[in-house]
């Protein structure tokens, strides 16, 4: 009976066949497609998942049994099929493919295009920047209103820097910027021939003879770009300077904009290497130093801090370009109140309003030494004067002061105003502010003190040994 009842069930399910002996389906019955194939495998699919070809979130490549190639699952029957097996074919873990799979690899997409994860950060440019902070937007605002009301017209002067006596310019500079011709600007182009570029290395004895130290005032600033690989020189030309380094600014070199190929690659033309090179070189430095003893806290009046961040990321140049980011000289006039702005070793390109530019590669020349001194005469600043005629400094409004970023306060220390205006809470303050930086130590000999130590007043005295208690239970 159980193989007759099999026979009979097995009947009533039979499908009916046509006269030629094939199978007839029902005419409703929707025609099945097969899912899309992965690129590559199988059959071509039209769909584009990424520059990578990489599925969308949330699915994964299964093989598909009836082509043979990759299928897109949806995520129940991924699960269903990883509860088969957690190994691939490869013997890569299934979690471990599909994180990779869900990633954004920046460093894959350089290393097949040529394009630079720093290409991919959102407002790079400088006045979209500050959009989601208002407040820090309105303080840019005013302050750049501001300078540009003060700044002096520019000046240029052509000559040899090797010739000139800096001294005869007859004034000290609250801030000086240079940008050398080192070495490694000529060596990155392997002898290149480079339009509009005077890449004559100078010798690093060549620019210690510079007379910076002479007219820099005994309170101002020095910024001294270094390339990638001159930071130890610039380190100790500024401690022959006088200065003392307290920052580093590096500009990341993006190529948004750089030549592609045919398979949208960017063309290698634009990249610089050097014989020393090791890595990819996208970055170049500048070293900030100080001279004297100014506070961030106190001297107000002649420097602004927090206004703006030591990272500037710009498109490069072109190759072999020595060309540096016009961002700099904002964060300059933003950061440095002072009016009597110099840069050494500038070109056309180089020359701005409030700013003395000298260089050999300069094609014109205006500077009227007079007149120049004119426009510094007495003390007056900004709101009383609000022209480039007369003052040092350019000066300031009560609303720049209130939006402004202060220095945080730092942890473990008590801010109240019963020990602010203590004299061991200024002493402390001070000695914060003047604290040399390790390779100043090391440079002079002496040895970095261990972090977490006091000083000797604030050490516990030792207090006197006891005699030993006596046993009175004995």
């Amino acid at each position: 009976m159980e193989n007759g009842g099999r026979t009979r069930s097995r009947s009533r399910h039979k499908k009916k066949k046509s006269s030629d002996g094939r199978r007839r389906r029902h005419e409703k019955e929707p025609r099945r497609e097969q899912p899309p194939q992965y690129p590559g495998h199988g059959a071509v699919s039209t769909q584009f998942w990424g520059p990578h070809g990489y599925p969308p979130h949330g699915s994964m490549m299964w093989p598909h049994p009836s082509s043979g190639g990759m299928a897109l699952h949806s995520p129940y029957h991924a699960h269903q099929l990883a509860l088969r097996s957690t190994m691939a074919d490869d013997g890569v873990s299934v979690q471990v493919s599909e994180k990779f799979l869900m990633r954004n690899d920046y460093c894959q997409t350089f290393v097949d295009s040529g394009l630079r994860p720093q290409n991919f950060i959102r407002d790079l440019d400088y006045p979209s920047r500050y959009s989601e902070y208002p407040k820090i937007e309105r303080l840019i605002k005013l302050k750049d209103d501001i300078l540009a009301k003060r700044a002096t017209p520019g000046m240029s002067l052509k000559t040899d820097l090797k010739n000139l006596d800096l001294t005869t310019l007859g004034t000290k500079f609250d801030v000086i910027l240079i940008d050398p011709p080192w070495e490694e600007y000529q060596t990155r182009v392997c002898g290149m021939y480079v339009p509009n570029e005077d890449l004559s290395p100078w010798g690093v004895d060549e620019i210690r003879r510079l007379q910076i130290g002479e007219i820099a005032d005994k309170e101002s600033f020095c910024f001294l770009w270094c390339g990638a690989t001159h930071l130890e020189h610039g380190r100790e030309l500024l401690q022959r300077w006088g200065f003392r380094r307290v920052e580093d600014i590096c500009w990341v070199k993006t190529n948004r904009v750089a030549p592609v190929d045919e398979r949208g690659c960017v063309k290698q033309g634009s990249v610089m290497y050097g014989d020393s090179s090791v890595l990819q070189r996208s970055k170049e430095q500048c070293l900030v130093g100080v001279k004297g003893t100014l506070k961030r806290s106190v001297d107000t009046h002649f420097i602004h801090a927090n206004c703006d961040v030591d990272l500037i990321m710009e498109e490069e140049k072109e190759f072999g370009s020595t060309e540096k980011p016009v961002e700099l000289y904002e964060t300059i006039e933003h950061f440095c109140l002072g009016r009597r702005r110099l840069e050494l070793f500038g070109l056309d390109r180089n020359m701005r309003d409030g700013w003395l530019t000298i260089g050999r590669g300069l094609t014109t020349s205006n500077w009227n030494k007079s007149l120049y001194l004119s426009w510094f005469d007495g003390d007056g600043c900004w709101p009383e004067k609000q022209d480039h005629l007369g003052g040092r400094l350019v000066g300031s409004i009560p609303e720049i002061d209130a939006l402004r970023p202060k220095s945080p306060v730092r942890s473990g220390r008590d801010r109240s105003p019963r020990r602010a205006g203590s004299p061991r809470r200024r002493r402390e303050e001070v000695e914060e502010e003047d604290r040399p930086l390790p390779e100043d130590l090391r440079a002079a000999g002496l040895r970095a003190p261990v972090p977490g130590k006091e000083d000797e007043d604030d050490v516990a005295p030792e207090l006197p040994k006891m005699p030993a208690a006596e046993n009175k239970y004995k």
